[in-house]
């Protein structure tokens, strides 16, 4: 458990650190020379076997209440400490609000220095005391009147403080990625660099990567420390050290965040919803302030939308937008304070950590209303729910900092998938379904309207999807229809399974069955010969034919004399795209293509030339790779097939056999 103390200067909060775990948490010369804390302090206490907690000691002059910031963000636990002799003083007052804003509603009082004033003294201080945490979260918190000098009642404090621990619900490190806000940064001879703070979420390993962010630096876990002891894990709630290699100490800071790879996405626009304190004046629209999120002290601008300024006492969602980049979750807490730093203004929560994505107010207001923090598979559901809204995974991801694993979990308990490629889309099974049956309606509807054409190129049957629908997740709905069989692809269009065009049924029949024939063949690629000779016609009639259906995408000629249909050709290069993935940047062999689709060394070769030509691979010396798009690439220069006179492509034909 790590536990903050907060309370007015000089009231004694490191003295009762240092009485309860023999520790001075005042570190810095110029704290020991004016005998007052300036930065944060920490000490460790193991009372017992197994037993661990952690002290931050912050500082209560007011001048150093950012720094109090920064230490008491990341605590389960507050201490307040309250002088006898002094009472209830300023950042007395101005640290209890803080905690209350940050949701700290675990805690307890320590009156201090009861050696010095009568009990009656105590009493009333008490009394007081319990007045001012009336309403708050740390309302009803026991008392404990001590004395570090005498060390009255300091025993009874550290018993209840071993209990409190004791009874503390250990955060989750399951389900979320590691995440910790640096709040030092200092070398050791040696060893190099070494970052300190509180892990958030999650667990982490000695020999780990992770990011530091916003910076977006690469660094590796050397080692690391918990109670100043190496061990080789830390999960959440552990107060611990790192040694990184990869960056210097002038890299990192207090503000920085280290985060697993996938979690790096800093932001400079954040949602949020802020609570006013009473007794601090309204916040206008567009005022300068400082955020203190983690342990960063950020400028920014308060944006509010449908009002001018928010009333003491009131809350409401408004943009922060910040000076600097951060790193932001859904539900961290944060600290507004005035643009000179001096008084604290309110507090609140993050709702959207990414909310310049959000531009149309009635999307955004739906987005915002949908997302409960903590609560990742409401909001997830919630989020569906909402028209024309895309869900990104990586987006969703990052704003609840799931894993891999957990996020899989919520997608299927939402009984829904991930579509698409290099733009993704999380959608519920039951739209995909419904989706997919209006397309094949659309398709229906034409050829009912329309006899004598074909079908509908791709792009204008995707434009009957919903707006919300990215690209490439249109193009993979598209691709269930067709490997579902509900929906045909014949070259440049697309079709519901048995269609034909009205017009001249002899030939329309004549090119059925050449299609047929050439689907029912062993060999994927023929000669208009070959074609000619299985169908009993002539060949002169079997290229004519060929040659007034050019453009339709059905058959492509892929050398000189060789033809295949388009639908095989797409298929290879399905194939070859996911030859692709395993390889890596550098790409394919032909030997690895033909093992891939096989065929023949020969008709590998000719295939992956047809390709070279018309822009489907990219080279790389004798290596290829297939692009993404091929499918588009494969339209469009069917298009181009269909504007070729006929007899430039007779010529072209007839070519290789000359």
């Amino acid at each position: 458990m790590l536990i903050a103390t907060a309370g007015h200067i000089d009231h004694g909060k490191s003295t009762l650190v240092r009485a309860l775990t023999g520790v001075e948490t005042d570190r810095l010369p110029e704290e020991r020379k004016r005998g007052i804390s300036i930065d944060l302090g920490f000490a460790h206490w193991l009372p017992g076997e197994g037993e661990i907690l952690g002290f931050v000691d912050v500082p209560g002059h007011e001048r150093f209440v950012k720094n109090m910031l920064a230490g008491v963000v990341a605590a389960d636990f507050a201490m307040l400490v309250v002088a006898a002799d002094d009472g209830i003083m300023p950042q007395t007052v101005e640290h209890v609000q803080i905690l209350d804003l940050l949701g700290i509603g675990a805690g307890m009082v320590a009156l201090t220095k009861c050696d010095k004033v009568p009990a009656g003294r105590v009493q009333e201080i008490r009394r007081a005391v319990e007045a001012l945490l009336a309403g708050t979260a740390l309302a009803g918190s026991p008392f404990f009147a001590v004395s570090a000098a005498t060390g009255e009642g300091v025993a009874d404090l550290a018993a209840a403080l071993r209990e409190a621990a004791r009874q503390e619900p250990e955060r989750k490190a399951a389900g979320r990625n590691f995440r910790l806000a640096v709040d030092r940064v200092f070398s050791v001879p040696g060893s190099g660099t070494v970052v300190t703070g509180t892990a958030a979420t999650g667990e982490l390993a000695t020999g780990d990567r992770l990011v530091l962010s916003p910076g977006g630096q690469a660094v590796r876990v050397r080692s690391l420390q918990r109670a100043s002891h190496a061990v080789d894990r830390v999960v959440a709630g552990d107060r611990c050290a790192l040694n990184l290699s990869g960056i210097g100490t002038e890299d990192a800071g207090r503000g920085d965040w280290l985060v697993v790879p996938a979690m790096h996405a800093p932001t400079a626009h954040i949602a949020a919803r802020l609570k006013i304190l009473p007794d601090r004046p309204a916040l206008r629209h567009n005022a300068e302030i400082h955020v203190h999120l983690g342990t960063a002290d950020i400028g920014a601008r308060v944006l509010m939308r449908g009002q001018s300024a928010l009333a003491p006492g009131s809350e409401a969602m408004v943009v922060l937008a910040l000076a600097e980049e951060t790193s932001a979750c859904v539900g961290d807490r944060l600290i507004i304070r005035d643009h000179a730093g001096q008084h604290t203004l309110g507090g609140g929560h993050v709702v959207d950590p990414f909310a310049r994505r959000r531009q149309k107010k009635q999307l955004r207001d739906a987005v915002w209303a949908a997302i409960r923090p903590g609560r990742p598979l409401e909001t997830l559901n919630a989020l569906l729910a909402i028209e024309d809204h895309a869900v990104i995974p990586e987006i969703f991801e990052r704003m609840f900092n799931l894993d891999a694993v957990t996020a899989a979990e919520i997608y299927r308990q939402a009984d829904a998938r991930i579509l698409g490629r290099s733009r993704r889309q999380v959608l519920r099974d039951r739209d995909v379904t419904a989706m997919g049956q209006q397309l094949e309606d659309v398709l229906e509807t034409h050829h009912r309207d329309h006899p004598t054409e074909p079908g509908l190129p791709p792009r204008q049957l995707e434009a009957a999807l919903p707006a919300g629908i990215v690209g490439d997740v249109r193009q993979a709905i598209v691709r269930m229809l067709i490997d579902e069989r509900r929906i045909e692809a014949i070259g440049t269009m697309l079709r519901r399974p048995g269609h034909l065009v009205a017009g001249n049924d002899e030939e329309t029949r004549a090119w059925q069955r050449l299609l047929q024939v050439a689907h029912d063949r062993r060999e994927s690629a023929f000669t208009s010969g070959e074609i000619a000779g299985l169908m009993g016609m002539e060949e002169k009639d079997a290229i004519s034919l060929i040659m007034r259906r050019r453009g339709s995408g059905e058959i492509r000629r892929i050398t000189d004399d060789r033809f295949m249909l388009g639908t095989r050709l797409a298929a290879y290069a399905q194939l070859g795209l996911e030859l692709s993935a395993p390889s890596g940047p550098k790409g394919f062999s032909a030997a690895q293509y033909r093992d891939a689709i096989g065929t023949g060394r020969g008709l590998a070769i000719q295939i992956l030339e047809f390709f070279d030509r018309i822009g489907v691979t990219a080279r790389n010396g004798e290596l290829r790779l297939i692009r993404n798009e091929y499918e588009r690439i494969l339209r469009q220069t069917a298009n181009l097939e269909r504007g070729m006179s006929p007899q430039v492509y007779l010529q072209k034909t007839r070519k290789g056999r000359r």
